[in-house]
């Protein structure tokens, strides 16, 4: 083999080497390079932090639903009196299951961030003054801010924007969302207890 030649077949065998490491670095996963997606990474804890919420009410509405069927049936001819003699029988029995309750038992601090955020992303600017506007004319004075407590049937029951109804976490159909001033209240739409309250929902 002459000097020409050898020369060649060194170049030639750097050459392939050179190419194998191309195809291996080609064929190693890189799926470990991409870096993950903030928004999928940030969604995570809000979804558990709402879903361990809608957990926590669930429990609320079946032990609820628990006493409301012992509490018996209403005939289908009972009269106002007796309606009235029912809700409170229903939510005595209700207020002595849940003796000892206080604020942020189910509005944990985590589900209050994560509601004072949802509104404060979905009401901006204009909006944000109209609903500010709407809760402030509300005949809601005098409503207290007290866990286990019924919601006086002289104020008035502010609804709730379908739109914002739409991001907070999902409530069972016993259980309710209602503004006081700027705070956010959960209200039994049977017996009318307050079940929870949080401060400051509105920013």
């Amino acid at each position: 083999m002459n000097q020409k030649t050898a020369k060649r077949t060194v170049f030639a065998s750097a050459a392939a080497f050179v190419f194998s490491l191309a195809l291996a670095a080609d064929a190693s996963p890189v799926r470990a390079q991409q870096p993950q997606s903030s928004t999928v990474a940030a969604a995570a804890p809000t979804n558990a932090v709402a879903a361990a919420f809608e957990k926590r009410v669930r429990q609320y509405a079946d032990m609820r639903e628990a006493i409301e069927e012992k509490t018996g049936e209403l005939p289908d001819s009972a009269t106002a009196e007796q309606v009235e003699a029912h809700k409170l029988k229903f939510q005595a029995a209700v207020r002595a299951a849940r003796t000892g309750a206080v604020p942020g038992q189910l509005f944990t601090r985590d589900v209050q961030q994560h509601i004072r955020s949802v509104i404060a992303s979905e009401y901006k600017g204009r909006d944000r003054a109209e609903l500010l506007k709407t809760v402030a004319e509300a005949e809601t004075k005098g409503v207290p801010l007290r866990v286990n407590y019924p919601y006086p049937e002289s104020k008035e029951y502010l609804e709730m924007p379908a739109s914002l109804l739409l991001k907070l976490p999902t409530l069972p159909k016993q259980v309710k969302y209602r503004f006081v001033g700027r705070n956010l209240l959960l209200v039994d739409r049977e017996n009318g207890l307050i079940i929870d309250y949080m401060t400051n929902a509105l920013p």
